[in-house]
């Protein structure tokens, strides 16, 4: 039996309620099986196992897409560059938790918004939590009415950010 399968990172989901990420991986279907079989079947939440993930860089895998619009372009340890990947396909959780990151957006939630606590990820993501009246950012997925607020929040930060390049 082999103790490993390849898989495709596709999408996370940040689960506020139990202070958790979950990292959803893809396989072909014709490689199920053999993956359940590493896996050990399904899940028993009462007999947790762990994994490992490690990274695997193909010949044919030149620099993955994993880098946002809008962030600076780096290189890794390898010396390649990193693409940027084009900021529109990012789930709304997923954008906000990558500029919850950003030291330029708690400036922007200081200065605009007003929320003078704002001073890392945490403090920024409960502001925007408040600002945009949602439990978890995770509901930006479900509620269309709070993908809307995120969306004009994320795009008075671009306004903001350019402005203040320009001014700069």
């Amino acid at each position: 039996m082999t103790a490993a399968f390849r898989a495709v990172y596709s999408d996370m989901k940040l689960v506020k309620t139990r202070q958790v990420a979950q990292l959803i991986f893809e396989i072909p279907i014709e490689n199920f099986d053999a993956a359940y079989e590493v896996l050990g079947g399904m899940p028993v939440p009462s007999k947790e196992r762990w994994f490992g993930i490690a990274a695997i860089k193909s010949p044919a895998e030149e620099a993955p897409s994993d880098v946002p619009s809008g962030s600076p372009p780096s290189t890794r340890p390898d010396g390649t560059k990193r693409q940027k990947i084009d900021w529109r396909e990012l789930q709304p959780a997923a954008q906000a938790a990558l500029r919850c990151d950003q030291p330029a957006f708690h400036a922007f939630l200081r200065g605009e918004h007003h929320y003078t606590h704002v001073i890392d990820a945490d403090s920024a993501a409960s502001a925007v939590r408040h600002i945009c009246v949602v439990k978890s950012r995770s509901e930006f997925s479900t509620d269309h009415r709070k993908r809307v607020l995120w969306k004009q929040l994320d795009d008075q930060f671009s306004a903001w950010l350019a402005k203040e390049r320009v001014g700069a």
